[in-house]
């Protein structure tokens, strides 16, 4: 490993990294297949938090909206997800089906063991103030 100066981006690029690995691993023995892992992660996790709409996943994401319609469609196809009528008729809202409550209920069973992982190398009150310094919104101070 380099041990030159590291930024702040490929520090959470490699840690990210690291978490998506051990998800595809972990949820392999729940007979998900990668792709679905991959393309489902980020807006799985996004539409249990709140974010339901194309555009606003695209932007959570980075990504354009023509990209996470893409993989709502897929993931649609496998029958994790609809798009529904959202209160502005211009705009569907994504919603999950049981199939895709089950995907998201494998997510979190996952990313607990992800958690628990990290919480074994780092000990418990390293792993807890990295969610809590990860949890401050550092957007709002910016300038």
């Amino acid at each position: 490993m380099w041990h030159g100066h590291q930024d702040i981006k490929f520090l959470l690029l490699d840690k990210l990294a690291w978490v998506e690995e051990f998800s595809r691993q972990e949820a392999k023995a729940y007979g998900y297949e990668d792709h679905d892992i991959l393309s489902s992660s980020g807006i799985l996790t996004f539409v249990d938090h709140g974010v339901v709409t194309i555009s606003s996943i695209a932007k959570k994401l980075g990504i354009s909206r023509q990209a996470v319609h893409k993989s709502v469609q897929i993931l649609a196809k496998k029958d994790f997800l609809f798009l529904g009528e959202g209160q502005d008729k211009r705009e569907k809202v994504i919603c999950m089906t049981p199939q895709g409550e089950a995907l998201l209920a494998c997510r979190k069973s996952v990313m607990a063991k992800v958690e628990t992982a990290i919480a074994q190398t780092l000990g418990k009150d390293a792993f807890a103030q990295l969610k809590k310094l990860l949890g401050v919104a550092w957007e709002e101070n910016v300038s």
